[in-house]
């Protein structure tokens, strides 16, 4: 490890350096959307590395997934105003939350002529406003801990989507980068640090509901030829948790294979 002395030299430890890992064992890790797809492998990821997990998700399927990893859940519709709180409560019941992943989202697709004010306010209240609640309700843990917010974008947050007629969820994405950086500039004061992973296409159940020519024609678009997998999503929320990532904050890392390059 590099560090200044008192004459602004230069010394490195090559012991303590070797001792640095992602030292996620038993703290707590809050993953909403946490049932299926992302979410799940997110949650898969910690519990690996140690980690106690918070599964948190309107689903049903949230208790088998949360007792295939023997970790806590929590069934809730994060749309709703409360929910958040609740999840608050629940992290402090359990000695209180070091690290968030808003993970959790919703997508109605439509023609930007054809968007309903009620699939609109859905996808708004789901893929940006409980991401504010949850940091926000769960910050004074965080600030505690010295902790880490990851929240889940999308390339969309950079772009549009890959074929148009989608733009409550691109806004809403594009949104997600904002308060990204927002509570990053906060949590530089605070000692949290926030950061958003921006996926490609990821192959989950959604991408079945595509046909297989379009499977086909995404795939072509993307650089490096493949769909990600959820776990190569997860790799990258741990190290964005971990202290890996001690001096990252404020960044909307791409994983999309090409898809979007800045």
């Amino acid at each position: 490890m590099l560090r200044f002395d008192s004459q602004d030299s230069i010394s490195y430890n090559e012991t303590e350096e070797a001792t640095l890992d992602l030292e996620l064992r038993g703290r707590l890790a809050v993953v909403t959307g946490a049932a299926q797809g992302i979410g799940f492998a997110i949650a898969e990821a910690f519990v690996a590395e140690g980690a106690r997990v918070l599964l948190v998700d309107v689903s049903a399927a949230t208790a088998s997934a949360a007792a295939s990893l023997k970790a806590d859940h929590l069934v809730v519709d994060l749309a709703e105003r409360g929910a958040a709180a609740e999840v608050a409560a629940r992290a402090a019941a359990a000695g209180g939350a070091d690290i968030l992943v808003n993970n959790a989202g919703i997508t109605r697709p439509a023609p930007i002529d054809q968007i309903t004010d009620d699939d609109w306010r859905d996808v708004m209240a789901v893929n940006i406003d409980a991401a504010l609640r949850l940091t926000r309700d769960l910050w004074v843990q965080l600030k505690a801990r010295r902790g880490a917010v990851v929240n889940i974008a999308s390339f969309a947050a950079k772009r549009a989507t890959l074929f148009g007629n989608n733009a409550s969820y691109v806004v809403s994405k594009h949104a997600i980068a904002g308060l990204t950086r927002a509570a990053a500039l906060d949590g530089a004061r605070d000692g949290v640090r926030v950061n958003a992973v921006a996926p490609g296409v990821v192959a989950t159940e959604m991408v079945k509901l595509h046909d297989e020519a379009t499977r086909h024609k995404i795939q072509t678009m993307i650089p490096l030829g493949s769909y990600a997998m959820p776990a190569e999503i997860a790799d990258v929320v741990l190290f964005l948790a971990s202290r890996r990532a001690s001096h990252v904050t404020g960044e909307v890392m791409n994983v999309n294979g090409g898809l979007v390059m800045d």
